[in-house]
């Protein structure tokens, strides 16, 4: 290994291989060419970052990232009219998503739970009924149906 102090004013070289780009929705064109860890890596040492520390400067960083789209440039999300139908009960099927179907493990989750009348309509609900099927966050029901242990 050769012995030097410093190296200055080396161009940075780019080898593009022709072969199908694949991976990530984030992969841009400094990542494919492998030009971004050398332009990270200088940013890292010369750049002055807003926020105090550079690692700021890497893609993946969620402090860089749109909070909504966490950096993809779109927003996926759920449409519920989709996976419900409110004509229905829990019981006749009103969950449309494939493993909820009527007597399956997934939606004894729900039916036992203790939180719903599994025969009314999901049209019929109070915006709090709603909400717990849709949108409460993961947790163990205060009072189950004895079944429900066994799920």
């Amino acid at each position: 290994m050769p012995e030097v102090d410093k190296i200055e004013n080396l161009n940075v070289p780019i080898i593009i291989n022709q072969k199908r780009l694949g991976g990530n929705a984030r992969s841009t064109v400094g990542t494919a060419t492998d030009v971004y860890a050398s332009l990270r890596l200088l940013f890292s040492r010369m750049g002055k970052p807003f926020v105090g520390y550079s690692n700021v400067f890497s893609f993946n960083n969620p402090v860089g990232m749109c909070p909504e789209c966490e950096g993809l440039g779109f927003v996926q999300t759920v449409d519920v009219d989709a996976l419900i139908d409110r004509e229905k009960s829990l019981n006749e099927g009103a969950i449309l998503f494939p493993t909820f179907q009527p007597g399956g493990w997934r939606l004894s989750r729900y039916t036992q739970s203790g939180y719903f009348d599994n025969d009314k309509k999901l049209e019929n609900y109070s915006p709090e009924e709603l909400d717990m099927l849709l949108y409460a966050a993961e947790h163990k029901p205060a009072k189950p149906h004895k079944e429900w242990e066994k799920q």
